[in-house]
């Protein structure tokens, strides 16, 4: 399993406003550039659960991958993605109140023994470990942009 994990502290924002924003799916795409559509295929509001499709833009020859898996939450707190295909992916959000804003910690794990058998011992992790690292580096930027932008703009038209 390769791990990845990156923090950020949003200014002004509170955690509820990030789970909402983490949690819409017609926003998602906005936070996270390589999510191109995002399917629910069944909710669970009391056992807060989801079982989940998005579609990844993957670039090159690969195109965009259908990712399904499971979508658990705690209100306000985290949001945690096990995706199961094509290959298991995890990507944990946790959320916590600091002061005047919130603390993102963001953690992408990444199994590809699945996928490749024995030959998951060559690939090298590193590398792959670089990547995701920008992959969630680049999402925290983007979920920071997006969401102190919409906290300035509901700031200016209140005043």
């Amino acid at each position: 399993m390769i791990t990845v994990t990156r923090r950020s502290f949003i200014e002004g924002v509170t955690p509820a406003q990030i789970f909402a924003a983490l949690s819409d799916p017609n926003m998602i795409g906005r936070l996270l550039p390589r999510v191109q559509k995002v399917e629910m295929l069944a909710r669970d509001d009391q056992a807060r659960k989801a079982r989940l499709v998005t579609h990844m833009s993957m670039g090159g020859i690969f195109g965009t991958i259908r990712c399904e898996g499971d979508l658990t939450w705690t209100d306000d707190e985290e949001i945690v993605f096990n995706v199961r295909n094509p290959l298991p992916v995890q990507t944990r959000w946790k959320l916590s109140a600091g002061v005047n804003g919130t603390q993102i910690e963001a953690t992408m794990g990444l199994d590809l023994a699945p996928m490749l058998g024995p030959m998951a011992a060559f690939v090298p992790t590193q590398q792959v470990a670089d990547m995701l690292a920008v992959e969630l580096e680049g999402a925290l930027k983007s979920i920071g942009k997006s969401i102190s932008g919409d906290t300035l703009k509901a700031r200016a038209v209140a005043a």
